[in-house]
């Protein structure tokens, strides 16, 4: 699943694209929706007391745990999230897993993200690329949706070639409502 191209309608308002770009454009309120991001994966601590720089560290060290955790929950060794986008084949099926769930996520967000005319290039965790906002707001559900979607694809199917890992992602995101809960998050962290 992939997401390539979006066209602007004749009566597409540009509220949103207006409202991202000036809390992208003002440092402060960059990292005020950082850190509510960031209050989406951390809620018993108050990210107001972190740098967003201090946070991303935290954030990196809570995703490896999890994703140690999920390796012993489905019974999947876990070495480390390792691959090489120029070489799939050289990466262990856990990662080609992750990254074929991952891409479909984005795939998804992006639909998401462009069609209530947010801009996929304005991050405010990320800001390398030409996604960073879409990766800002995949990484607000992969815990729920990509990542158990991997690791139960490979104990499933160590062998799974993608297939598999996008059906049971698709499962996850109907079953957490995803389409219609991406919308109402954005809206209240841009509130």
């Amino acid at each position: 699943m992939r997401f390539y191209a979006f066209g602007i309608t004749p009566n597409h308002d540009n509220m949103m694209s207006r409202k991202h770009a000036a809390a992208w454009a003002d440092k402060k309120q960059r990292a005020e929706i950082a850190r509510r991001m960031f209050a989406f994966r951390f809620p018993d601590i108050d990210v107001q007391a972190y740098s967003v720089t201090e946070l991303r560290g935290m954030e990196g060290l809570r995703v490896r745990a999890k994703y140690a955790e999920l390796g012993q929950q489905y019974g999947v060794t876990w070495k480390g999230r390792n691959y090489d986008k120029s070489n799939w084949h050289l990466a262990d099926d856990i990662n080609r897993a992750l990254s074929a769930a991952n891409a479909s996520l984005y795939a998804l967000c992006a639909a998401v993200v462009c069609s209530l005319g947010y801009v996929p290039s304005l991050g405010f965790v990320h800001d390398g690329g030409t996604l960073p906002f879409i990766y800002d707001v995949a990484d607000l559900y992969k815990e729920i949706t990509s990542f158990p979607a991997a690791y139960q694809a490979i104990r499933q199917n160590p062998g799974d070639k993608g297939d598999l890992v996008r059906t049971l992602l698709k499962e996850r995101v109907e079953q957490e409502k995803l389409l219609q809960k991406i919308p109402k998050d954005l809206e209240e962290l841009f509130a």
